[in-house]
């Protein structure tokens, strides 16, 4: 099995108040975009414009895609990544006779609607542990944490699922009471440090040219 990051899933304080689907998608989502900046500049040698923190910058991206500055792409290079990867399961790298395919919105909480690109290649042992648990819950009660391009992927789908059935300014507290197949409060309000995560378990000489975020 390749390196998992385990992590204690603290709710930090003192962090800008997050009320709405869309308030904490964009939170976890920006956060994850200046981590990978920050991991592309390391790996090139350069110092990275997050010395201060990350929470600062997370703060200042948000606003970008709150004002459309910036945009949550499609899954489409998010797909084709992980089709030309190895062999190894998304969650945790490892590997397997047979693989599964893994919803991460689990197919049980969306009953007939449809999620396109909703998969991603997991051992049997990641799939039988997860069973019908929400992604993010799972990694909470194992104190462990998605690599980059699942989290990636993961934010994507929610992110995608709320606007199309015009939700993302619902309340996030009652998300998931109203139906809502993810609960956007377990998202991650905080990422581990740089040299604790992993970016992709099926690319590990994979790293995206600095601003290549989204």
């Amino acid at each position: 099995m390749a390196t998992t990051t385990h992590w204690d899933w603290s709710d930090p304080k003192g962090q800008r108040r997050l009320h709405t689907v869309g308030d904490h998608i964009l939170w976890s989502y920006s956060a994850l975009t200046v981590t990978r900046i920050a991991m592309s500049c390391e790996k090139a040698g350069k110092p990275h414009p997050y010395r201060d923190g990350r929470t600062k910058g997370a703060n200042m991206m948000m606003k970008q895609y709150e004002g459309l500055q910036k945009n949550i792409t499609n899954l489409d290079r998010d797909d084709r990544l992980a089709q030309g990867g190895s062999a190894v399961c998304a969650h945790f790298g490892c590997s397997a006779i047979t693989f599964h395919f893994d919803h991460l919105i689990p197919q049980s909480k969306i009953k007939d609607d449809y999620i396109p690109l909703n998969q991603v290649r997991s051992c049997p042992r990641c799939n039988t542990s997860r069973g019908n648990k929400e992604l993010m819950v799972w990694h909470r009660e194992n104190r462990t944490f998605p690599s980059l391009a699942v989290l990636r992927r993961y934010l994507k789908l929610c992110y995608g699922y709320a606007k199309h059935r015009e939700c993302l300014d619902d309340l996030a507290k009652d998300a998931s009471k109203n139906g809502l197949p993810f609960d956007p409060v377990a998202l991650p309000r905080k990422l581990p440090p740089l040299e604790q995560l992993v970016w992709d378990y099926a690319h590990p000489e994979f790293w995206p040219a600095q601003g290549e975020v989204t």
